[in-house]
């Protein structure tokens, strides 16, 4: 299944979480939208350009929540995993 979320682009693997009106690491059920349209609309009329849309793809779910899942790319995440990799 393939869902979007709201990344923030300077920190890795962080999202805004709706229900906690705040960022989160990592993602949980309340961070997910259902298109990329959605995910863009949130952040132009509630975030800021600080925030990116993202695809999330779920591979399984399980009880409480438990899920595994995969993230698209994030330009500016990518960046800085190529400058710590000069060091």
């Amino acid at each position: 299944m393939r869902l979007w979320a709201c990344a923030y682009k300077y920190e890795e693997d962080v999202f805004y979480d709706f229900a906690q009106d705040d960022t989160a690491y990592g993602i949980e059920s309340t961070q997910l939208l259902p298109t990329k349209k959605l995910a863009e609309q949130m952040i132009e009329d509630l975030l800021s350009d600080d925030y990116v849309p993202v695809e999330i793809e779920i591979h399984s779910y399980r009880e409480k929540g438990v899920m595994s899942y995969s993230v698209g790319k994030v330009d500016r995440w990518a960046e800085d995993n190529e400058w710590k990799d000069e060091d």
